[in-house]
C-alpha cells in the first residue's frame, strides 16, 4: 500500500505524496491531508503553522476547494464522503476550473463544464455529485463572505437518470445458495439474501450483533473500504441501526450456528464473517468473489447489494407492504424505498388495475 504510517496519527502516501493525520474530537475521528510534514506536526500538536494562509476574496477555486475540504468537510463528514470529494476535486474539478478566481467563476463557465464532463462520458447521475459538491462548497463561500452570491444559484444540474438494479429471482437465488453451500461465501450471501443487509453491514456484524438464543441479530456498525484502507463508522442513518428476527429463517440460523462454533475465540467483539483462513476479509474481496461464483455457474452478474435487492423484490412479490420492506432495509423512509424500487413496486399498480376493472366488469 503505497500509504505507510510514520508515527501514531500520522501517515504518508508515497503516490500522491500526502501527508495524513488523524484527529479526534467529540469522540469523532477525522482525518486532514498536508503537503509538509512540519504542517501535519503542528496541527496534531495543536500549533500554529507560519506558512499556512487562509483564502481571501482574491482567492482562485482550487485554493477555497482545498480550504473547504480540509478544514469544513473533513470535520464533520464521514472518511468515505471526504475520499469521495478528494478524487472528484483532483481527477476533474481543478484540472478544469482549478486557476480560475473564485470571485470571477460564472454560472456559464460551470454550466459548460457540466455539459463538457457528460460530453466526456461521465454520466448524468455521476455530474450531479459534481454539482452538489460545487454548490455545497460556494454556499460555504458565501456564508463566510469570501463571495457575495454563490454562481450556483443558476446553475442547472443534469436531468437524473432512473437506476435500473439487478436482481434475482426465487429460483436464481437457489441456484446461488447451492453454488455457495459449504463456502466461506455461503453466510455473507444468504445474509444479504435472507435478511437485505449491505454489504458494509455484513462486514461490520460481530458476534455482541447476535443473539442466536433469542433470535434477534442487531445492526449497530458498519465496516467500509476507503481508498484501500478498511474503516469502522455508524451506519449511514439513524434507521439504519435496527434490530432483525431470524427466529423464523432456520437455514440461515444454521449456518449462523456453525460460525458460531467455528469462530477463534470467545471474544464478542469476533467478527462473524470470517475468511476460510480465520481472519476477516475485506468488503471488496466479497464483491471479488461473488462475481467468480456467478461466472463459474453461469448465473447473472450480480453483487451483495443485489441481493440486497433481490429481497426488496421478493418481498415485494409476496405483498410484504411497502412500509415493512423500507424498515427492514434500514432507509431513511419509505419516499427512499420507493424511489430506488420504482421498477418493482409498479407491478402493484398493475394489480390494483386489474381489481378495479375485475370489480367493473362484475356489476
Amino acid at each position: 500500500m503505497p500509504r505507510k504510517t510514520i508515527q501514531k496519527n500520522l501517515a504518508y502516501d508515497t503516490e500522491r505524496r500526502l501527508y495524513y493525520a488523524v484527529f479526534r474530537e467529540d469522540g469523532r475521528r477525522y482525518t486532514r491531508t498536508y503537503h509538509t510534514r512540519e504542517e501535519a506536526q503542528a496541527a496534531l500538536e495543536g500549533r500554529p503553522y507560519a506558512s499556512r494562509r487562509l483564502p481571501g476574496k482574491d482567492c482562485s477555486l482550487r485554493d477555497w476547494l482545498l480550504f473547504w475540504l480540509e478544514e469544513v468537510v473533513a470535520r464533520d463528514r464521514a472518511e468515505s464522503t471526504l475520499y469521495a470529494y478528494r478524487n472528484m476535486a483532483r481527477c476533474h474539478v481543478l484540472p478544469a476550473l482549478g486557476k480560475i478566481p473564485l470571485a470571477e467563476l460564472t454560472p456559464l463557465r460551470i454550466q459548460s463544464y457540466l455539459y463538457e464532463k457528460m460530453d466526456q462520458g461521465l454520466s448524468p447521475n455521476t455530474v450531479i455529485k459534481h454539482y452538489v459538491m460545487l454548490t455545497t462548497a460556494l454556499g460555504v463561500a458565501v456564508r463566510l463572505e469570501i463571495l457575495e452570491r454563490s454562481p450556483m444559484d443558476r446553475v442547472k444540474p443534469p436531468k437524473k437518470q432512473e437506476t435500473r438494479f439487478s436482481f434475482y429471482s426465487p429460483e436464481q437465488l437457489q441456484r446461488l445458495f447451492a453454488a455457495v453451500a459449504g463456502t466461506a461465501m455461503e453466510l455473507p450471501v444468504k445474509l444479504a439474501a435472507y435478511l437485505g443487509l449491505r454489504r458494509s453491514e455484513i462486514c461490520g456484524l460481530r458476534w455482541k450483533h447476535v443473539d442466536l438464543e433469542v433470535g434477534l441479530l442487531y445492526i449497530q456498525e458498519v465496516r467500509t473500504e476507503v481508498g484501500g484502507t478498511v474503516v469502522m463508522k455508524s451506519p449511514k442513518t439513524r434507521t439504519s441501526h435496527r434490530r432483525l428476527g431470524i427466529a423464523g429463517l432456520q437455514d440461515l440460523q444454521q449456518i449462523l450456528y456453525r460460525a458460531w462454533e467455528r469462530r477463534n475465540t470467545d471474544d464478542p467483539e469476533e467478527w462473524v464473517v470470517m475468511r476460510s483462513d480465520g481472519t476477516p476479509p475485506k468488503p471488496d474481496e466479497l464483491t471479488r468473489e461473488l462475481l467468480q461464483i456467478v461466472r463459474r455457474n453461469g448465473l447473472p452478474k450480480i453483487s451483495l447489494h443485489g441481493l440486497r435487492h433481490s429481497f426488496a423484490s421478493v418481498a415485494n412479490s409476496q405483498g410484504v407492504p411497502m412500509f415493512d420492506i423500507s424498515r427492514t432495509l434500514g432507509h431513511s423512509s419509505m419516499t427512499v424505498t420507493s424511489n430506488i424500487y420504482t421498477h418493482l413496486f409498479d407491478d402493484t399498480g398493475n394489480h390494483t388495475l386489474a381489481a378495479v376493472a375485475k370489480a367493473i366488469e362484475k356489476a
